[in-house]
């Protein structure tokens, strides 16, 4: 292994020297450990596999090791489909379709195994590529007649597309240090320089990189067409693969943006004012807690921003510079598109689609995720329901006396609770949160609707010295499922509080559902 890296940088060198057209990649010599060791050189569960069947089929280990990173980062996925017409990919080195199955059949093995063992994964994906350089006739020893082998096994039919996934197999053998690897460039170790950077980033995003798509229609013009919820979805297969196959007009499909497995770049492929085709589903607002029933039937792409994330909905986890990078594009389409950031207007694909899709997976960290989102943002939100809250940030504390209940729809987190009012109630619902230094702060309550609301719902701020910082009377029989200020006060630093009284006339009802603190 040590080897193949070792004769890979020579080869380099030496093309470079045959056409000096521009410098050529050094080895990485600064930063972390982690930053100087490509993903090729570090220990991976699989290294037996990638040895053997490199050793079987003549490919160099490191490659196999190399395509299953880009892949895979190295986890035996069980696939699913996210785009029609393109088949799920399986294991280590995502083999898919009649890839799989060639693959398999040289290797010796069943395409199920193919599917559930890494060992039948690698070796089926070993012979594949092995099968590849045999029809290119290629010489083996010169690792940069590797390139169109690794193009094939892409299966990205689109140059641009095949060049990206060639230099992030470079990048993971240590060929190209980042600058470079993220660059528009030739083909895999051509040691060509890359051309100028287009003209600014993309057109909604600008961190981003624009890849049009010709996939995408108008909005409709009237309600329906009003874009108000975010939907996360999981690409099925690597970044550039997603990428490719979303700006191919024969895929039919498309999304507004795809965020790369490292979150260190980030495609925009639709523009935001622009209906994408990311979800083949009509709205049903039973799969989302009931909340904008008049949208029944529509289809979802009218309304919906779509992301991609490189990645499947099998995978054990997601990196963290993935979900940051994520959490910071979700926080300007939520503030562009006036989205509220709460878990009935950021939701999964597969929750609104649930007989065909499962994305992003049981492993996407909702909670957390959203309230990442939230941060950068400048929003903290405190709920009554303790899993929906950020326990180092918020707190609520409400009396067992109050009702839980989740019968009214617009209710935000995990439902709310309710209590009568009366004269000489004292006990009180309170929502803390947490600020680390002192701050001024606009604040905002939430309710659910109905008539039976109390007119004069009181709310007390109180700073974390202990002292009432204002009592805020509001009528909780309008407003409901929505946002309504209270006030903006500068806090100390600590746990501030905000809490809810039922003391009242009796007759109606108060309703603790969530507080909001935003910059």
């Amino acid at each position: 292994m040590t080897a193949w890296l070792r004769a890979a940088f020579i080869v380099l060198v030496a093309a470079c020297r045959e056409a000096p057209v521009g410098p050529c990649p050094s080895p990485r010599v600064a930063g972390s450990a982690a930053e100087q060791a490509a993903p090729v050189v570090r220990r991976s569960p699989f290294d037996s596999a990638f040895a053997s069947a490199g050793a079987e089929f003549h490919v160099p280990p490191a490659l196999l090791k190399a395509i299953g990173w880009v892949e895979t980062r190295w986890e035996m996925v069980q696939g699913a489909e996210e785009f029609a017409g393109r088949a799920p990919a399986f294991g280590v080195m995502a083999l898919r379709g009649a890839a799989l199955g060639r693959g398999a059949a040289r290797a010796g093995v069943t395409p199920e195994a193919t599917r559930r063992d890494p060992l039948a994964n690698i070796r089926a994906a070993a012979a594949l590529l092995d099968a590849f350089a045999d029809e290119a006739a290629i010489d083996r020893s010169r690792n940069e007649q590797w390139s169109g082998v690794i193009a094939r096994y892409s299966e990205i039919e689109r140059p641009d597309g095949r060049a990206a996934y060639g230099r992030e197999v470079d990048r993971a053998l240590g060929g190209l240090p980042p600058q470079l690897a993220r660059a528009p460039a030739p083909a895999p170790t051509a040691c060509l320089p890359p051309p100028p950077p287009g003209s600014g980033g993309a057109p909604d995003y600008p961190p981003g990189v624009w890849r049009a798509s010709p996939n995408f229609n108008a909005r409709p013009s009237d309600s329906t067409g009003r874009v108000h919820v975010l939907i996360i979805h999981t690409c099925e297969s690597n970044y550039t693969g997603c990428w490719s196959w979303l700006v191919n007009p024969a895929s039919q499909a498309s999304v507004h943006y795809v965020v790369s497995e490292d979150g260190n770049e980030i495609s925009q492929l639709v523009h935001e004012s622009d209906r994408a085709w990311h979800i083949a589903a009509t709205y049903d607002c039973t799969l989302n807690r009931r909340h904008d029933c008049w949208l029944n039937g529509v289809q979802s792409n009218d309304f919906t921003v779509g992301i991609e994330h490189a990645g499947f909905a099998s995978q054990g986890s997601f990196p963290a510079s993935q979900l940051e990078a994520s959490a910071t594009l979700a926080c300007d389409v939520t503030r562009d598109r006036g989205i509220p950031r709460d878990w009935q207007h950021i939701v999964g694909h597969g929750q609104l689609q649930p007989a065909t899709r499962t994305d992003p997976g049981p492993n996407w960290p909702w909670i957390a995720y959203v309230h990442r989102v939230q941060a950068l943002c400048g929003e903290t939100v405190v709920d009554d329901s303790a899993p929906f809250n950020d326990p180092a940030l918020a707190a609520a504390a409400v009396p067992a006396a109050w009702t839980a209940s989740d019968t009214t729809p617009d209710y935000y987190g995990g439902g709310y609770r309710w209590a009568s009012t009366q004269p000489d109630a004292t006990d009180v619902a309170s929502f803390s949160f947490r600020l680390a230094a002192p701050a001024s702060r606009a604040v905002d309550a939430r309710w659910t609707s109905g008539t039976n609301r109390s007119p004069h719902a009181a709310y007390a701020v109180i700073s974390s010295a202990g002292d009432t910082l204002a009592l805020v009377r509001v009528d909780q029989t309008t407003g409901g499922g929505r946002w309504r200020a209270l006030g903006t006060w500068t806090f100390p630093a600590g746990w501030n509080r905000v809490v809810l009284l039922r003391r009242g006339t009796a007759g109606s009802v108060v309703v603790a559902d969530a507080v909001r603190v935003r910059q």
